[in-house]
């Protein structure tokens, strides 16, 4: 199975910090088939797993950039209990949007979520 964005980002972390899917695996005190799971998208990534992997590889000097809108695309989902009513109706409309890919394109060069 293909690795996500999420995925990709853990992979290229645990590469720069010269450390294998196993080795992360003790560390972390589950399985690397777990571990596997969530960077392919096999298992939803919980708030509490974004941060135990943040922190590991802040630990090692690595920050990760966008890990936690990398989960929530690998979740496909997106919690908005936290957000204000404006920002919820913002989020519901763009979700239920649709605008063409050129004009997201747009609106995420506007926020700065653009993937140059």
């Amino acid at each position: 199975m293909a690795l996500t964005d999420f995925g990709k980002a853990v992979r290229k972390a645990r590469l720069d910090a010269n450390e294998t899917l196993s080795t992360m695996a003790d560390a972390l005190s589950v399985s690397p088939a777990f571990l596997s799971a969530l960077e392919t998208g096999r298992k939803n990534i919980s708030e509490e797993w974004i941060v135990k992997i943040a922190d590991y590889f802040l630990e090692k000097g690595i920050k990760i950039e966008k890990l936690a809108e990398y989960a929530d695309v690998s979740n496909q989902s997106v919690s908005i209990a936290n957000c204000n009513p404006q920002q919820q109706m913002l989020i519901a409309g763009f979700a239920r949007s649709s605008f063409d890919a050129v004009t997201l394109a747009k609106f995420a060069k506007l926020l700065g979520t653009d993937k140059e």
